[in-house]
Parts: structure tokens; sequence; C-alpha cells
């Protein structure tokens, strides 16, 4: 066969459904052989023996012939370290990463690599799936359903994750690497890298999903609350990628704004929303040092501003920056909650009211891109 599709699974307890993700990459063997095209899948053991993740499978799975074990052991529970040692071995035409909790709905990689091939694309971002059952409405692709996606106008920052087919030429072309010696936000950088410098980056439209679940095991590294510091490594590693720090205002506001808003905003709510309160102290000292400092560097990145921003996203952000500890941060994720239509729909900055990035804009594409069918299945 011509090519060849590697789908990399890091597992690190037994515990974790393997055996379904397994069997939901090799079930499509016989139609990817149809269109000529292997299928391999490569299960990395992580700091685990590979004979005890062998033994959580059915006999017939450990020992299939597409299946190749790699042990490794670096003595951190983030999945980079498994993911490139995966890449940095590799000969397949094209890569897919999937997490040991999720699985890949019948005949989603050979849609896939049809489009891919059809467009000559350096990445096919998947159709994601959530665990609720609803298709992701992420990236933020324009309701004219364009072939090849623009990663502004597109808004590809939104999709954090590079699941799907990455053509691996284009990865090791643009320095596709995942952020070793973090645990969380290690694939943020990748991402973005690929997706703004990889090449043609593409979505099939209509195809079968990446299906995201909730059976993540007991030891899930990107739920729990833990220093804000510690949370944001990747930001630190990030602004100061030279890939980034050469890109144009435009790229850098559009990645900016994004991580503001999702990855920002996000932390500020679960810290500061009675839902997330575990009782414990949440906000401290160094936490409102880390996220002015957070703050700050995406605020330079962006050129000195983010005026799409919404205004009570930039209140909480400015309150944040100011608060000493978990009562002052609750008050100001309280005034956030109370701000209304206006304070969610309104910039921080009237005149960009009605630009691209403005939540008003967002909202008013979304309708159409319900109308036109992006998100939808075929």
């Amino acid at each position: 066969m011509s090519q060849c599709i590697e789908v990399v699974i890091p597992v690190h307890e037994t515990a974790r459904p393997l055996e379904r993700g397994l069997e939901s990459v090799l079930a499509q063997r016989s139609e990817l052989a149809a269109l000529g095209v292997k299928i391999a899948a490569t299960v990395v053991c992580h700091n685990i023996a590979t004979e005890a993740i062998k033994g959580s499978l059915t006999p017939s799975l450990a020992s299939d012939d597409a299946v190749t074990w790699l042990g490794h052991n670096d003595g951190t529970r983030s999945p980079a370290g498994p993911r490139n040692a995966a890449l940095d071995r590799s000969a397949a035409t094209y890569m897919s990463f999937l997490d040991s909790d999720d699985y890949l709905e019948p005949g989603s990689l050979g849609a896939w690599w049809k489009v891919a091939e059809a467009l000559d694309a350096a990445a096919v971002i998947a159709p994601l799936r959530t665990p609720e059952g609803t298709i992701l409405r992420s990236p933020r692709i324009r309701p004219s359903k364009p072939a090849v996606l623009d990663a502004v106008k597109d808004g590809l920052a939104y999709r954090s994750v590079p699941y799907g087919l990455l053509r691996r030429s284009a990865l090791l072309a643009c320095g596709f690497r995942y952020a070793e010696g973090i645990t969380i936000g290690e694939d943020l950088e990748a991402a973005l890298k690929l997706w703004f410098r990889g090449g043609r980056i593409v979505y099939p439209y209509s195809a079968p999903a990446y299906h995201q679940t909730d059976a993540s095991g007991t030891t899930r590294v990107t739920s729990a609350i833990r220093p804000l510091a510690e949370e944001f490594l990747w930001l630190d590693a990030l602004v100061q990628a030279p890939w980034l720090l050469s890109a144009s205002v435009v790229e850098r506001r559009t990645i900016a704004l994004k991580l503001f808003r999702i990855h920002g905003i996000g932390a500020l709510l679960r810290r500061g929303s009675p839902q997330f309160s575990s009782g414990a102290p949440v906000w401290s000292e160094d936490d409102r040092a880390a996220w002015a400092q957070a703050r700050s560097h995406l605020l330079r990145l962006a050129g000195g501003a983010l005026p799409a921003l919404s205004r009570r996203d930039a209140a909480l952000g400015r309150a944040a920056a100011e608060a000493g500890d978990d009562e002052q941060l609750r008050a100001a994720v309280v005034r956030y909650a109370r701000a209304g239509r206006l304070g969610e729909m309104a910039t921080d900055r009237p005149a960009a009211m009605f630009s691209a990035d403005s939540v008003l804009r967002h909202y008013a594409a979304e309708r159409l891109r319900t109308r036109s069918g992006v998100f939808a299945l075929g």
C-alpha cells in the first residue's frame, strides 16, 4: 500500500478504556485497505509496563499485527513525551493522536483521508463530538464553508487540540512538537503553530467525528485546580516563540484574544465561581501576580490592546489582577455573572463593537453557520 495512517494512543493506567479506542481504529482497516491505505496503531505505555497494558486487553487485540507497543518512561504525567516519542519514530504518511479514553467514529479516518488527499492538506481538523453527543462548534469557520481554511478568518485558534489527520511531512516542516515538562496546555503551541504555519488546513464537512468521552479514569490531569503560575507555564513559553513574535499583528491579536477569553477567563471563573469551590483557598497573592503577568503577556502579544474583548471579560481581567484573596476574586466573578447581555455583547472599546472578532459578530455568524450546516453531520 502506498500510504499509511498511524494512530498514536498514549496510555498511563490500565483503568483507561483503551480497548474501545483501539478497536475503533482497527475496525476501519478494511475500508482503508480498499483505498490503498494501511492503518497502524501505536500504543505508547507511559510510565507503566507494556505487559500491564496488554493484559488489560483481549488476547487478540493485544497481539494484533497492526499494533505497535512502545514504552516511554519520563516520570511526568504529561502526554507530551509519549506523543513526541511516537512522532520521532514514525514513518507514516499521516498521523492522528487519540486520547486513551476517546474513540474514532466508524468511517472517520477514510473520510478525513479523502479530504486531505483531494485538497493536498497539511492537516484535517476533525469534527469533535463532545461527551454530551453534540458536535463542537469550533473552530469558528465562516458560514460559506471554505474548502481551505484561513487561520484568522476561520478562527483556527479556537481549536486548541490537534485532533484529526495530520500529514507527517507538514509536522516536521513546521517544527510541530508537544511541549514537554508541563502538565497542562502541552498541545496549545503545537496546534497554533500547525494552524498558522503548517500549510493547508481543512475541515471535513459532514464527516464522522473524533468522539470525546468523560471516561477519563481517576487521575485526570487537566481538571484539577493548581497554582495559576503552574497552569500558565505554557503561556510563558508561547509568548517567546520566534514564529509567534514574527507573526503579523492581526495573527497575534487573534491568538491573544482567544487565549484571554477561553483560557484566561476560564481559569478565573473556575476559581471564583461557587459551583467550583471545594472550600479550600483558591486565590493567593501568588495567583494574583501570576494572572497580572499572564494578562500583561497577552496584551503585549496583541500589540498593546484587545479592543474586541467584551466589557465583562475585560472587567474581570482587570479586577483579578488586583484581587488579593478569594473574597475579592469571587466578588469580581459575581459582577461578571451579573453583567447581563450588554456586558457580554458590548466590547470594552465601543469602536470595536462590530469588529470581526467581537461577540456580536460571532453570534451573528453562529446563526449563519447553523443555516449553512457547517457543523452538521451527513
